[in-house]
């Protein structure tokens, strides 16, 4: 074992300064050697994306606060900054490969840090709740409904940076994605307009949009979501909405985060009534046509007989 170590102690000693230096720039290089995989044809406008990132990025990386060791640091910033931008996409709501039926492991995030900088605040001033998350009518609601009026500010409840501006007209209508540092993503939807673009850095509290009713929606509200890795978690169990403050600082994700997709995912069957077409009964369960032919053995031609069950998921 010494003669292991004494030549590995000899070269620490006599390896110049300069040297170092050059190994530590190699190491921060690291973080501007990723290439990820992106849907924009915009690349002005991502490498923009990318150099505030990586602002925000040293940031973290140089705060004394998060100092354990040098090397460490830098290359668990790496491989975050890997894991987030591996997966960037502005077109795709859940553009990750998990399961969170299957998810196995315990990953602690942190809500709120006076020491480390890490912020949050409700997406609303008034949390009153619409509807909860939860099974509802006839499909599970990933979110929770707050009420606002049109016009209403809706903010960053973290530190992040805008994922996604989009509008879906038979779902979330004008809606916003943050991809947030502690490993969430927030979801805003039913704006009556997004006040940020794909790219922009916000900060807790930030107005990102204003309320709405737009898309699939029967009155002004939020629909507010917390998502791991394309997971919905109940906002509620990070979120205590009465009482108009966080359940905990952190917040453990296990997997009982995600025991609920066991109702979720179970197999649905919608009964054909008069008047009903594949058309319609795509927008109402919010699944392609040609899936519902798919899972159903027929053709955009076939003929729906009144009562007949077609499989939905």
């Amino acid at each position: 074992m010494r003669i292991a170590v004494l030549p590995l102690l000899i070269l620490t000693l006599i390896l110049p300064l300069s040297a170092q230096d050059s190994l530590h720039r190699q190491q921060l290089t690291l973080n501007q050697k990723i290439s990820p995989v992106v849907e924009a044809t915009d690349t002005g406008r991502f490498s923009h994306i990318m150099e505030q990132w990586e602002q925000w990025v040293e940031e973290i990386v140089y705060d004394p606060k998060f100092q354990v060791d040098e090397s460490l640091t830098i290359d668990c910033v790496w491989v975050n900054q890997h894991n987030y931008f591996s997966n960037w996409t502005s077109g795709k709501i859940n553009p990750y490969d998990l399961d969170g039926a299957k998810f196995k492991d315990t990953v602690v995030v942190h809500i709120n840090d006076s020491m480390a900088d890490i912020d949050w605040t409700f997406p609303i001033a008034d949390t009153r709740i619409t509807s909860p998350f939860g099974f509802r009518r006839y499909r599970w609601h990933y979110g929770t409904d707050l009420k606002v009026y049109y016009g209403d500010p809706i903010v960053a409840a973290f530190d992040g940076i805008v994922r996604i501006v989009d509008y879906e007209k038979y779902g979330y209508g004008r809606y916003v994605v943050l991809r947030h540092l502690n490993g969430l993503e927030t979801l805003y939807g039913h704006l009556s307009k997004a006040s940020v673009q794909v790219g922009d850095q916000v900060k807790a509290g930030e107005i990102v949009g204003l309320g709405g009713s737009t898309g699939r929606s029967t009155g002004t509200h939020l629909h507010f979501e917390v998502r791991y890795q394309g997971n919905a978690i109940d906002p509620a169990s990070i979120f205590d909405f009465t009482a108009h403050c966080l359940v905990e600082d952190t917040y453990s994700i296990t997997p009982a985060s995600f025991q609920y997709l066991a109702d979720a995912q179970k197999i649905q069957y919608y009964k054909i009534r008069s008047g009903d077409t594949l058309s319609h009964i795509s927008q109402r369960y919010r699944v392609s046509i040609s899936r519902l032919c798919r899972l159903n053995g027929i053709s955009r031609s076939t003929t729906l007989r009144i009562g007949r069950r077609l499989r939905i998921n």
